[in-house]
């Protein structure tokens, strides 16, 4: 094989792994650091050189490191620019362990024009191994990308104009699990899955999300916890796509506008794409029923303030609203803020979550 130098990634041709050469021994020979730290020489006929810019050297390229060489690659500048970590503020509080794909407008004053990123967001211990494909419209299955996602950690997948985003609206993906030491192995998961491609076209559908930082459409693939209750009682080889949707994680979280406080728009149009179907009593059932939600989420997720926009109208929701806040002691109702609301909000603090 060519000479290798210092620095390049190689494989072992007779024995599983690889590393990086950090010294030329002679000119048969080089020292070469695995993913230990542990240097040791080798033949140069017993080494592969891993070439990044073409597909197999993707694949086996040490961006796949695991659990426990994450700060080793950081030390070696290997790591993808293209990964950010999720808030430590987030995963030190996290009750399940979950993966989602986001959409994230570039320009967050104007939702739903201009280029949107697409991210693959990893909220769990694992690291992530993934490979994700497009439908086709004649319904077969066009591989798209495949990498790795270290734990806790998020990656930008693409940044894709909006005449493209059908193409990422169905598809399929697979996940492979690694973490250094665990009392079981975690079985491979596969998916398909469905957006419904108009959800992109209303503002109302972009939350602000504590896992982007900014306003998006987050959709859950899976959680964890579920899917090994799931794998428990045995998969069906084919599954049936799998219609995501946002209000997968905890309710409130897709309404976050700030460290644990929330705002909530209760006019119909902001809940419900399509209201004109509704009496006006099962919107206002439909409104109180959300309301309460929201409100049940909140607190069960130790957030301090919620501010709920009521309108002003007639007067019935706000009614409503106070007539169910008289059903929960211990917390306190204000007028919101008329500078911004108007007399059209309420806002309701919640003092025993900060215990």
């Amino acid at each position: 094989m060519a000479d290798l130098s210092v620095g390049d990634k190689v494989k072992f041709l007779n024995q599983k792994g690889g590393g990086v050469v950090v010294r030329v021994v002679d000119p048969k020979t080089v020292l070469v650091s695995d993913d230990d730290g542990f240097e040791f020489p080798v033949l140069m006929s017993e080494l592969v050189q891993v070439d990044p810019t073409n597909a197999g050297g993707r694949f086996f390229d040490e961006h796949f490191r695991a659990a426990g060489t994450k700060k080793q690659a950081e030390n070696q500048g290997d790591i993808d620019p293209r990964l950010s970590e999720i808030p430590s503020s987030l995963t030190s509080a996290r009750k399940s362990e979950e993966i989602f794909l986001a959409f994230v407008p570039n320009d967050q004053k104007w939702l739903i024009t201009g280029q949107m990123d697409v991210l693959l967001i990893n909220n769990s211990s694992y690291d992530l191994l993934y490979n994700l494909f497009h439908k086709t419209p004649l319904g077969h299955f066009e591989g798209v990308d495949y990498g790795s996602v270290f734990a806790d950690s998020r990656l930008l997948i693409a940044t894709v104009n909006r005449e493209n985003l059908a193409r990422w609206s169905d598809g399929y993906l697979q996940f492979l699990f690694h973490k250094g030491r665990s009392p079981f192995v975690m079985p491979p998961f596969n998916t398909e899955f469905r957006i419904e491609g108009k959800k992109f076209f209303k503002e109302g559908n972009y939350r602000e999300s504590p896992l982007t930082g900014g306003k998006a459409i987050v959709v859950k693939i899976v959680s964890l916890d579920q899917y090994l209750a799931t794998e428990g009682t045995g998969l069906p080889e084919k599954q049936a796509p799998k219609e995501v949707s946002a209000v997968d994680m905890p309710l409130i979280m897709n309404h976050m506008t700030a460290n644990r406080e929330a705002e909530v728009d209760l006019h119909i149009h902001e809940l419900l794409d399509d209201p004109s179907n509704l009496e006006k009593a099962e919107i206002l059932e439909y409104q109180k029923e959300y309301f309460l939600k929201c409100l049940d989420s909140a607190i069960a997720n130790g957030f301090l303030k919620l501010t709920v926009i009521h309108g002003v109208g007639n007067g019935v929701l706000r009614t409503v609203v106070l007539d169910l806040l008289k059903n929960y002691r211990g917390i306190e109702i204000l007028d919101a803020p008329m500078s911004k609301y108007g007399v059209g909000a309420v806002e309701i603090r919640i003092p025993h979550n900060r215990d």
